[in-house]
């Protein structure tokens, strides 16, 4: 009964949508309502009602591509409405909407925002014709500011800067990054984040008393662990970097005085090597030592380090950000003498037009009579301070919280759930503070929960796994979560979740986890080869619904957590074990596809073909997998048998 309900409540909300036009709405759907299709379909109803015309709406959406299928989609709905509708005057309403579809606005944000500030760049204060610094480009136009900036800090480096060099050179930062990169990454964040220039609160922190404090205690729990004998000893092996952080200051401070920045990234590294290795062993410890002292010890060491990194965390912040401006200073003068502007850029100085200019905002308000924002949950504050201002009814109205939009005329799509992914500066309180503002301003939240994606035994899994978890708590940034309710039927014929066992998973004494993942991909290619060849299931068409076709390879997808572990390629042994059953496969992603013997031996063929000269890619090519001549006849015939097998290897292709 209670499925029934929410399957009307879905259904009502899905009419609401299409024929309530003078209602602005936000609507919350999961992944596989359609939620997307809903949104083109109100976009047509607008239409073909001749509420208003197709160059005066506006529809945002994340990313580009995604914009053009969005038009795609809106045309073939246009398409299919004036097919099926038969009054005059909303079949010219659509046939104009056609012919003048590519006046719409669909695009990304920062499209959108490019085009207003064109159409009114001297009230901007820009150049009318500025160059859009894309995703690529502006990450190499801030290395060059980075480079010029800290060549004139290096000299005389001030204090934020040299304890983050400190803390990186003395290897506290868990990644791959040298020094300056890491303070490089700092500053590109501190970019994206212009738009908030107000300093950081610094909270008092004796930072030279606190370093001092623990180091006193790091060196009472090397003299306790120094008591042990027992050199195989878990807890005494545990302990072992507090012991080498002793001796490492002590053979500096025979040498110099005390570096306090230095100390500090050595601490918070120590933090990180026990937390790492927290194994307490067994038994007797060390004369006069017992074992529950040390352990005592090291908890009270721990914890003092974790607030003391949480401390200097926020002071060196603070402090970096301040002197990372002059960076981003250079930044920005950079991008003035080339004309150009950023994504941030795009945003903020839109917002400011929009929000300093009554003018223009009253123009833009009147310009624009619809505005549709698929994937809402991934915008950010700039981004919903202008769209709120153009779809308010009072032109004077400059801030966003206080914006009443006009009836009908903001419709917002989204799953907050998918927040989480924080894309370009998105973040789930501010969708959740968005939300509130506006359904006090009278705007109507929507859900659509019938999900078109899965069938149910899957819908059942995911509730049943998430309803606990994403409980709407607004203090932590939880959206609330809406159950998926089924659309298909259930298949009866066949199971839907297959727990697939390990059939190896032992080590040396018990389960691992290395032991699993070794077994893992035969077990999961095995498995793939008995559904595609044997099992004799059957799906549902994917090109007509009601048609049900045999399971082919191409309807099987592997997902992997990551691709790189530990410098490994994860995919390679479950591509290998694909191979070896002749089951057809596309990698998509993959970092380590030019380090693959296949393409490596395609690289040595080509380096023959077109440098002959080049002897070590001639013997590669001719001993490869490929061709495999002996060593004798490759030595001595070489370039001769390359120049006869090219054409084969050409027809192979």
């Amino acid at each position: 009964m209670k499925s029934d309900s929410r399957t009307a409540s879905d259904q009502s909300a899905r009419e609401r949508i299409r024929h309530s036009l003078r209602e602005s709405f936000i609507v919350e759907a999961a992944a596989g309502t359609g939620k997307t299709s809903e949104l083109v379909r109100r976009i047509v109803a607008v239409l073909q009602n001749g509420l208003t015309t197709v160059d005066r709406i506006v529809a945002v959406t994340f990313t580009r591509k995604a914009a053009g299928e969005l038009k795609l989609r809106l045309r073939q709905e246009l398409d299919r409405a004036r097919r099926e509708s038969n009054e005059a005057t909303q079949n010219r309403n659509l046939e104009t909407a056609i012919a003048q579809l590519e006046e719409a606005s669909i695009g990304t944000i920062h499209s959108f925002c490019a085009d207003i500030l064109r159409e009114r760049p001297v009230e901007a204060g820009i150049d009318p014709g500025f160059e859009e610094l894309s995703e690529d480009q502006a990450p190499l136009l801030f290395d060059r500011a980075f480079r010029e900036w800290v060549e004139s800090k290096l000299n005389d480096p001030p204090a934020g800067l040299r304890r983050a060099l400190s803390r990186a050179m003395s290897g506290y930062g868990g990644d791959n990054l040298s020094p300056l990169d890491r303070i490089r990454e700092a500053g590109w964040k501190l970019a994206e984040r212009r738009d908030f220039p107000k300093p950081w609160r610094r909270e008092p922190f004796e930072r030279e008393q606190e370093t001092d404090d623990l180091v006193e205690a790091v060196s009472e729990l090397a003299e306790m662990c120094s008591q042990c004998k027992k050199p195989a000893d878990e807890l005494f092996k545990a302990l072992r970097p507090v012991r080498d952080l002793v001796g490492r200051i002590q053979r500096a401070e025979r040498e110099r005085r005390r570096d306090y920045d230095e100390l500090e990234g050595l601490l918070l590294n120590l933090l990180r090597e026990l937390k790492r290795n927290q194994k307490k062993g067994r038994g007797f410890f060390a004369p006069g030592v017992d074992r529950e002292t040390v352990l005592k010890a090291r908890e009270s060491l721990i914890s003092c380090l974790e607030a003391f990194k949480v401390k200097a965390d926020a002071d060196l912040a603070a402090l970096l950000k301040a002197e990372l401006q002059g960076l981003i200073q250079r930044y920005e003068e950079l991008k003035a003498q080339s004309g150009a502007l950023d994504f941030v850029d795009l945003l903020i100085r839109a917002r400011d037009l929009i929000c300093n200019n009554e003018g223009v905002r009253g123009y833009f308000q009147q310009r624009f009579s619809h505005i549709f924002v698929d994937e809402f949950q991934d915008t950010d504050p700039l981004q919903a301070e202008i769209l709120l201002l153009l779809s308010s009814d009072d032109p004077t109205e400059k801030n966003w919280r206080n914006v009443h939009p006009v009836p009908g005329k903001l419709f917002l799509v989204g799953d907050p759930k998918q927040s989480i992914y924080r894309f370009r500066r998105a973040d789930v309180l501010l969708y959740l503070e968005v939300k509130q503002v506006l359904m006090k301003a009278g705007v109507r939240l929507l859900y659509l929960s019938q999900s078109f994606r899965a069938v149910p035994a899957i819908q059942q899994l995911v509730n049943a796994a998430f309803e606990s978890e994403i409980n709407g708590d607004t203090v932590s940034g939880q959206p609330e979560y809406v159950p998926l309710e089924p659309f298909r039927p259930a298949q009866e014929t066949r199971p839907s979740i297959v727990a697939l066992p390990a059939p190896q998973p032992y080590g040396v004494y018990a389960v691992t986890n290395d032991a699993i993942e070794r077994c893992l991909p035969d077990t999961v290619a095995a498995f793939i080869h008995w559904l595609v060849k044997e099992s004799g299931w059957r799906i549902s068409s994917p090109g007509n619904a009601g048609e049900s076709i045999p399971i082919a390879a191409s309807h099987v997808c592997v997902l992997f957590r990551r691709f790189i572990s530990w410098g490994d390629d994860v995919t390679h042994a479950y591509t290998r074990a694909l191979e070896a059953r002749g089951i057809h496969h596309v990698l998509v992603g993959a970092r380590s596809f030019h380090q693959r013997e296949e393409v490596e031996t395609l690289r040595a063929v080509l380096n023959a073909v077109e440098w002959p000269d080049d002897e070590l890619s001639v013997f590669a090519t001719l001993r490869g997998s490929l061709f495999w001549v002996p060593d004798g006849v490759a030595m001595k015939w070489g370039n001769s048998i390359l120049f006869v097998l090219c054409p084969i290897l050409c027809r192979r292709s």
